[in-house]
This record gives C-alpha cells, sequence and structure tokens, in this order.
C-alpha cells in the first residue's frame, strides 16, 4: 500500500517541479504552477473517468483500465470486492435451488405465507394436495383460493402455536389432509398440509376390528357372567369354591365394563359430527345430580365434594357424551385420591371466554412423566391399583374424544397435593 502511495507521492512532485522549471525559464510563476495543476486534475479526471465507465459496465477483467499507483490498487479492489460479491451471489443461488429442490421433493404442501395470509411461496405438492399452482397464486389471499370456514378459523388464530386441523382436500375429496400453521419469524408463517388419508383408513379398520371384536365377546361373556350369578346363588355349592366363583363374577363384570368403554371409544373416534344429534345441554344440572349421587355412593363417608357453578352457562353439544365426560373425571378424582380427600368442582367462564368443567384434588399429585400419557388406551399410572378400584383404563381416553368431538380439550396440571382436570368448552359452544 505504501508502495503505491509513494507513486502518487512522486507523481505529484513532478508536476510541481515541473511548474516551477517552466517558471523559471519564462518568468510566470503562477501560470505555470496553474498549468501544471490543472494538468495533474486533468489526468485525475481522466483516471476517475475510467474507471466509473468500467464499474458501470461491469466490471469486466478483460475491460479493466490500465492504471498504476493507487488508481490500480482501487481498481484490484473493485473488481476482488465484485468477484467475492458474484461468487456469494452464486452459493446463494445454488443454496436456494437445493432448498427449492429439497421442498418440491417433500410428499407433504408447504406453503409460505404473511401476516396477511398471502402467498409468499409454495411447493409442487401443495399443487397435488390443495390445487395451489407454485407459479399462479403466489401473490394470492390463500383463504380465498381454500373457502373453508374451519381453515379460516385456523389462519385467524394463527398465534396458538401447533394447533391443527383436520379436512377433505378441495382438489381431491378422496384426501383426507392434516393442516397445520407454524410461524417462522414475526409476519412469516409456514402452512403444511399432510396427506393422512391412509391413516384414516387403518384407524378406522382398527377402530372397526375392535368394534366387532368387543360385540363378539359381549354374548359369550354375558352367557358365562349369567352361569357364575346361578353358581353364587345355589345354596349347595361347596364352600371352597364360593370365593372363585365370586372372583370369576367380579372379573367378568370389570370385563363387561371395558368392552362397554370400548365400544363407546370406537363409535366416538368412527362418528362424524351430526348436528341432529346435538341439543342445548344443562351441564348445570348434570353436575348436580352427578355429584349428588356420587356423594351418596363412592364418595360417602370418604370425600368431601365442593360445587362451584354458574346456572347461567349452558352448551350445545351431544347430552350422554358430555355426561360421560362430568362422571368420569369424578369418578377418577374420587377413585384416585385418598380417604378424606377434598374435590372442588367448577363451571366456570374462562379467561378467553370458553366455558371450563374443572375437576381439582388435593391428593397425593401425578407424576410429571405420566402427565401426557394419561389420555391413552389401558394407560395407568399404578397398575395394581387402578384394577383394585375397577378402573377400566378407558375413562380419559373417552373423556378426551369426547372433548375433541365438541371441538374443546382435555388439559391435566398436577403437583404435590393438588390435580387439576380442565375441561374447556369453546365459546361458540355456549348457549
Amino acid at each position: 500500500m505504501n508502495e503505491f502511495r509513494g507513486i502518487e507521492v512522486r507523481r505529484l512532485l513532478f508536476m510541481v517541479v515541473g511548474g516551477l522549471i517552466i517558471g523559471y525559464l519564462t518568468g510566470y510563476w503562477i501560470i505555470s504552477q496553474w498549468v501544471a495543476s490543472l494538468l495533474f486534475i486533468g489526468w485525475m479526471l481522466f483516471k476517475l473517468y475510467g474507471l466509473q465507465n468500467w464499474l458501470e459496465k461491469g466490471q469486466a477483467a478483460d475491460q479493466m483500465p490500465d492504471s498504476d499507483g493507487v488508481w490500480e490498487q482501487i481498481t484490484y479492489t473493485a473488481h476482488r470486492t465484485q468477484r467475492k460479491y458474484e461468487q456469494h451471489k452464486q452459493n446463494q443461488q445454488d443454496l436456494l435451488l437445493r432448498f427449492n429442490n429439497i421442498m418440491a421433493a417433500l410428499p407433504d404442501a408447504k406453503i409460505l405465507l404473511n401476516s396477511e395470509h398471502i402467498i409468499q411461496w409454495s411447493n409442487q405438492a401443495a399443487l397435488e394436495l390443495l390445487g395451489i399452482d407454485p407459479k399462479r397464486d403466489v401473490g394470492q389471499r390463500v383463504d380465498n383460493l381454500i373457502r373453508k370456514k374451519k381453515f379460516a378459523k385456523l389462519l385467524n388464530n394463527k398465534h396458538k402455536k401447533g394447533k391443527t386441523l383436520r379436512l377433505k382436500s378441495p382438489y381431491d375429496k378422496n384426501i383426507s389432509l392434516s393442516i397445520q400453521l407454524l410461524p417462522v419469524q414475526p409476519g412469516l408463517y409456514l402452512l403444511s398440509a399432510r396427506n393422512i388419508s391412509q391413516q384414516i383408513h387403518l384407524n378406522a379398520m382398527r377402530r372397526a376390528f375392535i368394534a366387532n371384536a368387543s360385540h363378539e365377546l359381549r354374548t359369550p361373556l354375558t352367557v358365562l357372567s349369567g352361569y357364575l350369578e346361578l353358581f353364587d346363588d345355589d345354596p349347595e355349592l361347596p364352600e371352597h369354591l364360593k370365593p372363585a366363583i365370586e372372583q370369576a363374577r367380579e372379573q367378568g363384570v370389570r370385563m363387561q365394563r371395558v368392552i362397554s368403554d370400548m365400544l363407546k371409544l370406537s363409535q366416538l373416534e368412527s362418528s362424524e359430527r351430526n348436528v341432529s344429534t346435538e341439543s342445548t345441554v344443562n351441564i348445570p344440572a348434570i353436575i348436580n345430580s352427578t355429584a349428588t349421587a356420587l356423594q351418596k355412593t363412592i364418595a360417602a363417608d370418604s370425600h368431601t365434594l365442593t360445587l362451584d357453578i354458574d346456572e347461567s352457562i349452558l352448551i350445545r353439544g351431544v347430552e350422554k357424551d358430555v355426561t360421560s365426560v362430568i362422571t368420569n373425571l369424578l369418578e377418577n378424582s374420587i377413585k384416585h385420591t385418598p380417604t378424606g380427600s377434598h374435590i372442588r368442582v367448577g363451571w366456570q367462564w374462562g379467561a378467553s371466554g370458553h366455558a371450563e368443567f374443572t375437576v381439582e384434588d388435593d391428593g397425593p399429585g401425578i407424576p410429571q412423566e405420566h402427565l401426557e400419557h394419561l389420555t391413552e388406551r389401558f394407560y395407568r399410572v399404578d397398575k395394581g391399583r387402578s384394577r383394585d378400584k375397577g378402573g377400566t383404563g378407558l375413562g380419559l381416553a373417552i373423556v378426551k374424544h369426547v372433548m375433541l368431538n365438541h371441538d374443546g380439550s382435555l388439559d391435566v396440571s398436577s403437583e404435590a397435593g393438588k390435580t387439576v382436570f380442565v375441561a374447556w368448552f369453546p365459546e361458540e359452544r355456549v348457549v
């Protein structure tokens, strides 16, 4: 760098000394200095024009202006910077092309949306599953292309991270989709749609198998239970056989409950929503009657129930299913807490306008590692204790599916000395 500066300094000194010599020979000192300065400035402007012209034409290497000194360094630095920029740009283009190829190869539809639901980008699977063309529909509002009420609701609730939606493909009615909207960065969202038709078909086959097997088991089990009752009532039954007969009869009753719950769960999973079966459900009355019945039976002299009910809140739903939610949660809390426990039952407005059915107990609590598995079929925190209490392991699974069918959810939280089950119904179901 010092070498290039030295060339410019020598060039400037040459012009000054030349002006002084001409001034000495001619006697026109000022004019000679002016002429030398103008020549130096003119030469600089010529070099600057050449550099500008080269930069504007794209900085081609074969058109690089001939220079020396600082001008050579400036030209070389500009050319090197341009090459780095072009290399970086090419790398970015290659990376973007690879990303586009990867996203295009994915079987799931991917659509990039801004905060106004306008399509910024989509892959090929979006055309196959949703009918959204990556070239034609960029710049269009996605809710103008997919006109579904549930889909519009998902878009408007984009702040609820991870919420999924199931619907039929608007492009092919034989395709069932699971749609999820995920935030990418502020003002940018990724809409993902997955084909779950095969999964739904397999689940339908599984539900059909369970339903058929349960139906087939029910009849012989009823016959066996009938014979066991006859043996139990037989006065000539040997004394040493009575415990075995009683135990067999109890297990038969338990199996009948399991089959009944399996059929109920299969029905909840397989049935599509039928608005005609819904009616206005008086939940306060159901809670009062259920709590009164339980307080006189399984909770008698063992548990205390406290009710906090807003009598004005009614919902629209399937009454027998909602009743099973209330009964299962209350029985679950009574059966799995020790004698002397206090259970608080609430039916109130939630913070976001929904209605909440709350069952809170002061029992020992549920370990955190079990909470996410509680609604799985036949899952038990304490297997031996649950069987002693007569549980089937399907109660919370039934509650979960009833709440899903009513557009709600079941939330569970627990710590030592406090367990809370909250079944909430959305605001649009409140009458």
